[in-house]
């Protein structure tokens, strides 16, 4: 059995394989103590899980509000994960509605551009493919498998839609500092997602001066290096230390590893609350 608390999972309501109620099972079956659901640019999964969990009475799992945001700074992907956030904050969704616009026409546009290159795939094909709110590269990917084009969702990225590439449209410009606000207004923590995964150092530095409260130190991908790094950094500008799995479900060949390949300890979590309870008393 598994021990400690995953923050960083994914459901059906962004790109992973499993309902917001098959992933709190898995969660409770290998022993987590906790889980964040930490959907790509929305909340719809939230919901659906509080009340699977409160009609599930025997589960003893702890369920933290998250959400990852999806941000650009330069050419360099920034993620930043939220904890402890509001689902009903109206700042909060006003964007995400805004982000769920842009990616809809993103995912039209970039069919547009596989249609013209030769490449039989259809919008609507996609949208079969999107079980939840936020469509986006994977499910083009995914279409592009079932079609026999590619072999795997790299190889998508790698030879269609990745930068550079014939299908690859700009995302909406959202930048970090942007996210970071948002995830505070909410109510939440905000964390950088997967830092190690950051190629430009300097880049993690910038982000740590936008106001960012934590990092996700403990992350499938980050050597033992990365991580000792992670934590100095964590202690030199009094951040808070996170981790989790990536965890996007069987099948999802976005999973970075196994549901509490990589988790935090209960110490931890209790130094994220005391750091919102600090915040509340101000």
């Amino acid at each position: 059995m598994i021990d400690g608390y995953d923050l960083h999972v994914h459901t059906t309501a962004s790109d992973g394989t499993l309902t917001p109620g098959e992933v709190i099972d898995a969660a409770g079956n290998i022993g987590l103590k906790g889980i964040a659901i930490t959907d790509h640019d929305t909340v719809a999964g939230l919901e659906p899980a509080r009340r699977y969990l409160e009609h599930t009475p025997d589960l003893m799992l702890e369920l933290i509000p998250g959400i990852e945001l999806n941000t650009e700074a330069g050419d360099e992907e920034i993620h930043i994960l939220g904890y402890f956030i509001d689902p009903e904050n109206a700042a909060l969704n006003q964007h995400l509605q805004t982000i769920r616009t842009s990616r809809y026409d993103r995912v039209l546009k970039m069919v547009d551009r596989l249609r013209q290159s030769g490449l039989a795939i259809s919008f609507d094909q996609v949208q079969k493919l999107t079980r939840g709110e936020s469509m986006g590269r994977p499910h083009i990917a995914r279409a592009l498998m079932e079609n026999g084009y590619v072999n795997s969702v790299k190889e998508a990225f790698d030879k269609y839609i990745g930068r550079g590439q014939p299908g690859f449209v700009p995302r909406y410009k959202f930048l970090p500092a942007e996210a970071i606000k948002l995830i505070k207004e909410a109510g939440g923590i905000a964390v950088l997602a997967h830092p190690g995964l950051i190629a430009d150092s300097n880049q993690i530095r910038e982000v740590i001066k936008l106001g960012i409260e934590g990092l996700e130190v403990y992350y499938p991908e980050h050597s033992r290096e990365q991580q000792q790094k992670l934590a100095a950094w964590a202690g030199q500008y009094k951040l808070l230390m996170t981790g989790g799995s990536d965890y996007h479900g069987p099948g999802s060949q976005e999973s970075r590893a196994s549901l509490g390949s990589s988790t935090i300890s209960g110490e931890l979590l209790a130094g994220m609350r005391s750091r919102l309870n600090s915040r509340s008393e101000i």
